[in-house]
């Protein structure tokens, strides 16, 4: 059975922990707190006109460093709210596990760099969350992705309190599925993890952080960007892929990586395996990932269309694929 973290791991060590870890002198004087403490704020969000201007990744990554200097002048908790402030936080969500969008994270969020040298980070997320809960009994985006957060080994080895650290987690249903040549591929069925308004939030955030890509379908872990590509493009699609390599190898496909070779309906595997999309319009003799469009699932994001290199992945390494 394959562990997936789960939000139930930090609600039930959120409950049990120590009082002390969470000690108020007064809850409303913890929310005012919580109001008047993001001292930093980054300079461009996707709220701006400016953010739209942004062509690609690169563009998004350079337009939110936060200087060494200032992060070294900030709180934890401030560093923490740098982190669930980072505009491209949601990335987090784009990739096959949680722990593969999290190594992401640190490598292009300057304020989650910082948060792993912290020696209180992960009390100060847990902090973070019981301010959320006495806001609001409904579980949001911001509470899930605290919760991921705290998954990161670095992160949780920072939590004083371990009574209760116990590897508590969803189990998902192994299955398989068949290549065209008729090669078995391990998938697995996660089911629905994410809630209504999470999902209604994590689709308004990708619109917003991404405005040059197109909507097309709803947040969902029951499919991913390997199963979408390679398996089927139905959104009704139930598998959860993390290696579509038999496609590749069983002569179900041949590789081109000229990408004056992508027509429509061509997959596109990226940085050998960050990404799978299907090319829905190519660039023909303009071999450039700025020509080329794809439609593609963002891992549990939602499913949108773009353009090569406009996405949560490394556009450095494309190869393309045509079914023989």
């Amino acid at each position: 059975m394959k562990k997936i973290f789960s939000l139930l791991l930090v609600t039930l060590l959120l409950f049990s922990f120590n009082a002390s870890v969470f000690a108020y002198d007064n809850v409303n004087d913890g929310l005012e707190q919580e109001k008047t403490n993001k001292i930093f704020e980054y300079s461009i969000t996707p709220n701006d006109q400016e953010w739209k201007e942004l062509s690609s990744k690169q563009e998004m990554l350079d337009a939110t460093r936060i200087p060494s200097d200032v992060l070294e002048k900030m709180t934890t908790e401030e560093v923490v709210n740098a982190v669930l402030d980072y505009p491209l936080v949601i990335n987090i969500y784009a990739y096959d596990t949680y722990e593969a969008g999290l190594k992401a994270l640190a490598q292009d969020s300057d304020a989650f760099k910082e948060l792993l040298n912290r020696s209180d980070g992960g009390n100060e997320l847990l902090k973070k969350l019981q301010v959320n809960k006495t806001l609001s009994s409904e579980s949001s985006l911001e509470d899930l992705t605290v919760s991921v957060l705290l998954t990161d080994t670095t992160i949780w080895n920072s939590v004083s309190n371990k009574k209760l650290a116990r590897d508590l987690v969803l189990t998902a249903t192994n299955s398989t599925v068949k290549t065209p040549k008729g090669t078995s591929v391990p998938v697995i069925i996660r089911g629905e993890e994410l809630t209504l308004t999470q999902k209604t939030q994590l689709n308004n955030s990708y619109i917003n952080s991404y405005p040059s890509a197109t909507f097309v379908s709803t947040s969902t872990s029951n499919y991913n960007c390997h199963s979408y590509a390679w398996y089927s493009d139905s959104t009704s699609n139930t598998y959860w892929m993390n290696d579509p390599s038999s496609y590749m190898t069983d002569g179900s496909y041949s590789s081109f990586t000229n990408l004056i070779n992508a027509v429509i309906g061509t997959r596109v595997f990226y940085d050998y395996g960050e990404h799978s999309g299907i090319v829905y319009e190519a660039g023909g003799p303009l071999a450039s990932v700025k020509y080329l469009k794809v439609i593609s699932k963002w891992g549990m994001a939602p499913l949108m269309k773009h353009r090569a290199d406009y996405s949560p992945y490394a556009s450095n390494n494309l190869t393309i694929w045509k079914k023989n």
